[in-house]
């Protein structure tokens, strides 16, 4: 007894055709083969006919499906309107069209990619935190609208900052702006209610407000240097503002998914000569300047002074992350904030050897230029009196030939 097998052929197999039986395999698709009304010919010429034409008409019926479906402009004859109405009646099971699509923000959407593939890493410091700020933080923006304007606020500002084409850039600034001012009006509301719930988010965006503040650029042709210290005693302000954040619940931040972030690893080396020589000078001329005046903060002076040196320390042991610029504005004592807005001279020359710290951190688009600020500035305000002790500064900033630099 002959054994028959299933060719699989489309839309009936030949065996099948041959002995007159119902094909097993047959389709009963309407997608595939709803058009198939005349019985195939036994011949190899009629069945290649037929299977091209088969495909052919499943080529029509499918760009037909589209075409009426919304989803091409492609307009083509599918046969019967029954045949079209059981293609779609396929895609309607599949979909609510009572339902409404959302409109994408692109824009927006533009600025979370730009977060994730590039502005993530000007707050990271490691590999160990690039997960925090590329993974975890976006994560948090969702529950955060707050945290989520800040974290585009920042990529806006970024593309601004590095955009070859003038108009683009004005467009990401105009967008950062805005989103920034949208995140600051959220974050005023929640700040006096810090918990376990916000603590991550309000962490992560008062880090982002210190780069933006960095990071947005300076007027043009500022003339009065007064500008530029005042621009970054503000700057200064926010940045110790984080540790105001994270007081409360830094225990609980210490054990949460954001403890890289806190777990700063010192990498001191031994300062130069030339560095050392420095400090050492800036200790002597603080204490000779309170042997002559009674009311010389000697005490706050020189513990800003050891500030800058521990910090030139992790510089000159390859630390040239953002984390230098914040720790040294946090561990600033409470009164030297009040000297620099009193403007005195000694204030104004430990600003001139923070520009040096911000030097290191020059390739870092938000911190660019704020150190040639810096020196110029304070080398415009101080007197011929004042301006030895940061001579080794304004070198280390603007080269052995500063002084040519400062004429106008």
């Amino acid at each position: 007894m002959a054994v028959w097998s299933c060719d699989e052929e489309r839309p009936v197999c030949s065996n099948c055709a041959k002995r007159h039986a119902e094909c097993e395999y047959g389709s009963s698709s309407s997608l595939l083969w709803a058009n198939d009304e005349r019985p195939r010919g036994p011949s190899d010429q009629d069945r290649d006919r037929d299977r091209d034409r088969d495909r052919d008409r499943d080529r029509d019926l499918m760009l037909g499906t589209f075409s009426n479906s919304g989803m091409g402009s492609v307009s083509v004859s599918t046969g019967s309107p029954a045949t079209t109405a059981d293609t779609l009646g396929l895609l309607n099971r599949i979909s609510d069209p009572t339902s409404t699509a959302p409109v994408l923000n692109l824009p927006d959407l533009e600025l979370m990619m730009q977060w994730c593939n590039t502005t993530f890493q000007t707050l990271s410091r490691s590999e160990r935190t690039d997960p925090v700020w590329r993974t975890n933080v976006p994560e948090e923006a969702l529950s955060h609208p707050f945290l989520m304007h800040g974290l585009l606020a920042v990529s806006a500002l970024h593309l601004a900052r590095t955009s070859k084409d003038p108009p683009s850039r004005s467009a990401y600034l105009t967008r950062a702006v805005a989103h920034q001012n949208q995140a600051l009006a959220l974050f005023r509301e929640i700040l006096g209610d810090i918990n376990e719930s916000n603590a991550k988010a309000m962490f992560a965006f008062a880090s982002m407000v210190v780069v933006y503040t960095f990071g947005f650029p300076a007027p043009p042709d500022v003339q009065d240097p007064w500008t530029s210290i005042d621009d970054l005693y503000q700057v200064l302000v926010l940045t110790r503002g984080i540790q105001q954040v994270i007081r409360s619940p830094a225990e609980y931040l210490s054990t949460s998914t954001f403890a890289p972030i806190l777990q700063v690893e010192p990498v001191s080396a031994p300062l130069p000569a030339d560095a050392a020589a420095t400090i050492n000078q800036l200790h002597e001329a603080n204490e000779v300047c309170g042997s002559r005046n009674e009311s010389h903060e000697t005490e706050i002076y020189t513990a800003t002074i050891d500030n800058v040196a521990e910090m030139l320390g992790w510089v000159y042991g390859g630390m040239t992350a953002s984390v230098i610029a914040g720790r040294w504005a946090i561990r600033l004592p409470a009164r030297f904030m009040e000297l620099l807005r009193e403007r005195e001279p000694m204030a104004l020359v430990m600003l001139a050897h923070y520009g040096v710290l911000l030097q290191a951190m020059r390739h870092r688009w938000c911190f660019g230029e704020w150190c040639l600020r810096v020196a110029k500035a304070v080398w415009a305000i101080l007197d011929e009196e004042w301006r030895p002790l940061i001579d080794w500064a304004m070198r280390a900033i603007l080269g052995a030939n500063y002084v040519e630099q400062m004429v106008v």
